[in-house]
């Protein structure tokens, strides 16, 4: 007996049977593996930053803080606001796409539906979240450090201006941690809205 026949020719499969024939259309798997391949990018980018990047740099010298910041930064801003866009328009066209092939068998009804809208509204909030708070923060960071260190007039000027990168480095960790927490709820809602 060949298992991999037994296991094919069996009707009772728990694979949803919306899923069992998507291959069949080769526009839903492409949005589907950009929309997916997006999120990975955004959510491991956001992880990376809250548990290594944010941490690290409060353990840099001065230096060593202001190279880095340079120059891994803006790339690492650039990195986010494209995945999390590409995730976002990726997914919007899919759900368009899923949602108007009513007779396909990957269809979007039923109640799994609700939880793949709610993970979708979440993902917009940290989209909003991203583009709204975080990078911002970050620009304002990377602008305050590349200030050449003068020995200012006061020493209150210099005070100011590191209890201002604080302050952003400090808003930059609480949007990161909460991007990911969000983004983490929203992965699991779509995964369930899939699965039903």
């Amino acid at each position: 007996m060949d298992i991999r026949v037994a296991y094919h020719n069996n009707q009772n499969s728990s694979t949803p049977y919306r899923f069992q024939h998507m291959a069949a259309d080769p526009t839903f798997l492409v949005l589907l593996v950009l929309h997916i391949g997006a999120i990975v990018a955004w959510m491991g980018g956001a992880a990376l930053f809250v548990s290594v990047i944010i941490p690290s740099l409060s353990k840099m010298s001065p230096a060593s803080r202001a190279e880095f910041i340079q120059s891994a930064l803006p790339r690492y801003l650039r990195f986010i606001t494209g995945s999390s866009i590409l995730a976002i328009v990726a997914g919007v066209i899919l759900y368009g796409y899923a949602t108007t092939q009513t007779t396909s068998s990957f269809a979007l009804t039923g109640p799994g539906l609700v939880y793949i809208q709610a993970g979708a509204a979440l993902g917009l909030v940290v989209l909003i979240i991203a583009l709204g708070v975080l990078v911002p923060a970050g620009r304002k960071f990377i602008s305050l450090t590349k200030q050449s260190p003068k020995p200012p007039a006061e020493p209150s000027a210099q005070d100011q201006k590191a209890a201002q990168i604080a302050g952003l480095q400090k808003r930059m960790g609480l949007a990161g941690r909460l991007g990911v927490t969000l983004l983490g709820i929203a992965l699991i809602l779509m995964i369930i809205g899939a699965s039903i």
